[in-house]
């Protein structure tokens, strides 16, 4: 596809700002939101329209070790594998400092995030996580679901520490969750049980942690 105008990312990424901030925080079990249409209509389409080709991308597999059911696409690889879609999408979208600001205004953070990963999810039959908290380098995870093909029952599962699931986040397309990362966000994945399962995730840090 071509590049998009400076203007349309532009307006892209001010309705996505508007839609963290205007969404407020849930305590129940701990510090969590959960946004529906959190990308312009327009964006989501665009990003189904260039999801990365599995088949034919360079990707990796899951990096906790679980299984190996989740292949893994960088959008801001600097190799002969980038796609310029996502590498506009990273750019605009997840490092830019208005939504940077606006996570981190929403999550009452005094200091702002100066480093940002993403990674471009998919998962297949089997893939899971179980219960653990994210690395204490992390001060906000940030997960948006794109597509699954068995429905809605797949979305991230919040817990106590013994695993018992207290929440559980519908996995509706163009839906995101914001989870801070503290000593107690404890949450897992169950065993996928569908073709595919795509999603974006995208992860906040600061120095005063690392």
């Amino acid at each position: 596809m071509e590049h998009l105008s400076t203007s349309k990312w532009n307006e892209y990424r001010e309705y996505t700002v508007e839609r963290i901030l205007d969404t407020g925080v849930d305590y129940d079990p701990y510090w969590h939101v959960f946004i529906e249409d959190i990308l312009h209509p327009e964006l989501f389409e665009l990003v189904q329209i260039e999801w990365p080709d599995f088949e034919t991308c360079l990707w990796s597999t899951n990096v906790l070790g679980q299984n190996q059911n989740r292949k893994i696409f960088q959008p801001n690889r600097d190799d002969e594998f980038q796609i310029p879609f996502w590498q506009e999408y990273y750019d605009n979208i997840i490092d830019h400092e208005d939504i940077r600001s606006a996570v981190y205004r929403m999550d009452g953070l005094e200091s702002c995030c100066n480093y940002t990963t993403a990674s471009v999810w998919e998962d297949y039959t089997g893939y899971s996580v179980g219960n653990h908290v994210d690395a204490y380098t992390i001060d906000v995870a940030w997960q948006t679901y794109i597509y699954c093909s068995a429905g809605e029952g797949w979305g991230t599962s919040l817990n106590d520490e013994d695993g018992v699931q207290l929440k559980r986040f519908p996995f509706k397309p163009n839906s995101c969750w914001l989870m801070r990362v503290d000593a107690d966000s404890w949450h897992s994945c169950d065993p996928v049980d569908c073709d595919v399962r795509q999603s974006i995730m995208a992860r906040f840090m600061t120095k005063r942690k690392g």
